[in-house]
């Protein structure tokens, strides 16, 4: 009887499989990852992944994790920022790296490109400006006593939030301190800025309403509005009971969404922080949100991204297939777009909610996306950006979307017609009923005419006839008396007989 050991040796037929492997991989330039073993038990090379056919670039400089991606207005620049607290300028045209902007004392949290000036902010507590062309640092702003977190430039104004529970407003141009804005009770994430142009729309009559809205949230689990002229609170929107993660309006300016840790977005009248609706179904913190027109499509922690009714706070649809948070999303030309713990990046059909691409090529988490033409950008904390193909993704969509859009317009068109039809009918009944009422009066008025000299007839021969008997009455009283005494006398003979 025989009895085997485990791991107590090696077979020959193993050690001739090791030695084989060994040998493969001294014949064969590239690695172990690009080789897979075949039907036949043999080592062949792996066919190039659908999902990395859409793979353009890998752009690589950074030497830490990439936590945070800005673009251009027109696409040819992207700036990203980096662990290794440096930012890093790219021209997506030519692919390759372009200016890299050192000089921060701590990791980088936020980045911004406006104009030709690059912006950075970081856990050192500082600011930097930036020239693009030059990589020169022009301005270093201080003041927080925290790390920086969030920074929004107007032009006219540089923006700045802090986990020392702070906002503050600057000059851009020579780094003056303008207003600090004070009344969160832990540190500040989001910063919106809505300029006067969007907060004042045709159906606002209040002149008052004509002002800049500087928006805040808090790790309090509160928004806040703050007056641009003095600094002070003007509105405190409560309800969260988590701290607030990501802040957006919509394109009025007079609807603002607050996503939270308590896995709910709340939209709230901007003016008076009056709350309209609760929008509940993310089982999860909300990270990420984005406003369109009357749609909202959020991202949680939850591996889950959702697009919701504004005005109704409802869920129409759930994107499917992330294994890890949803950290950044796009919607565009009907597409959504995500970026996911999981290391890949997703496309879908917005409507329909069909998961259309996967982009594989991460090692680490994507903490960053943006869409510029014909291509998506994502960054990773693998201090990676890569460049994809998106020009045919909108070919790559099933007609579900576009059919269901038609059925739902040629359905829209149904009822108008229906619509219309009972309309004309309604219109026609009355038409009618009212004729013939008409038609009834004149009947019965033709009627009466015809019939008035017989009714004056009648009423004269009642007349005479009473006029008659009373007066006949009138002249024989004794007549009719003497008749009733003539029938008593009659009664009596017949009762004595």
């Amino acid at each position: 009887m025989f009895k085997f050991k485990m791991g107590c040796g090696t077979s020959t037929k193993a050690e001739q499989l090791k030695n084989e492997d060994e040998k493969f991989n001294k014949d064969n330039k590239g690695g172990e990852d690009e080789y897979e073993i075949g039907k036949d038990g043999k080592k062949v090379k792996k066919k190039k992944k659908k999902d990395d056919e859409y793979l353009l670039q890998t752009l690589q400089g950074h030497k830490g994790g990439i936590n945070c991606m800005g673009t251009n207005e027109t696409g040819q620049y992207i700036i990203t920022g980096s662990e290794d607290k440096t930012a890093i300028i790219w021209d997506v045209n030519i692919k390759k790296l372009f200016k890299v902007l050192k000089g921060h004392k701590s990791y980088l949290t936020c980045v911004q490109l406006l104009e030709e000036y690059a912006y950075t902010g970081s856990a050192d507590k500082t600011v930097r400006k930036w020239d693009i062309q030059t990589g020169h640092c022009e301005v270093v702003i201080e003041g927080h006593a925290g790390p920086i977190n969030r920074l929004i430039c107007t032009g006219d104004f540089l923006f700045t939030g802090s986990y020392d529970r702070t906002a503050m407003c600057w000059d851009p141009d020579d780094g003056e301190l303008l207003h600090i804005f004070r009344g969160h009770k832990r540190g500040i994430t989001p910063l919106m800025y809505i300029p006067a142009e969007d907060a004042l729309k045709d159906d606002v009559t209040d002149i008052d309403s004509n002002k800049d809205m500087f928006i805040t949230g808090s790790a309090d689990g509160t928004a806040k509005s703050w007056n641009m002229d003095s600094g002070d609170c003007e509105v405190t929107f409560r309800g969260h009971k988590g701290g607030i993660l990501c802040l957006s309006a919509d394109s009025t300016g007079t609807v603002l969404f607050t996503g939270s840790a308590d896995c709910t977005v709340r939209s709230w009248n901007i003016t008076n922080g009056d709350q309209f609706k609760v929008f509940e179904g993310h089982e999860s913190a909300i990270v990420c949100l984005q406003v369109i027109n009357k749609l909202m499509y959020t991202g949680s922690s939850d591996q889950r991204a959702k697009c919701w009714i504004t005005e109704f706070g409802d869920c129409t649809r759930t994107y499917d297939g992330h294994k890890h948070t949803v950290s950044s999303l796009r919607f565009r030309d009907g597409l959504l777009y995500t970026g996911c713990g999981d290391n890949s990046a997703r496309v879908f059909d917005a409507k329909s909610g069909a998961l259309k691409r996967t982009f594989k090529g991460h090692d680490f988490c994507i903490n960053a996306i943006a869409l510029v033409p014909n291509r998506m950008i994502t960054a990773s904390h693998d201090a990676t950006v890569k460049i994809w193909d998106i020009e045919d993704v909108k070919e790559d969509i099933t007609n579900f979307g576009e059919d269901d859009e038609d059925k739902e317009k040629e359905e829209k068109k149904k009822k108008k017609k229906a619509e219309k039809e009972r309309k004309e009918k309604e219109k026609r009944e009355k038409k009618e009923r009212e004729k013939n009422k008409k038609n009834q009066v004149e009947s019965v008025e033709m009627t009466d005419q015809t019939s008035l000299p017989e009714k004056n007839e009648f009423e004269n021969n009642e007349k005479q006839g009473e006029t008659g008997s009373t007066g006949s009455e009138k002249k024989d009283p004794e007549k009719g008396a003497n008749d009733t005494d003539d029938d008593i006398e009659a009664i009596s003979r017949d009762m004595g007989d």
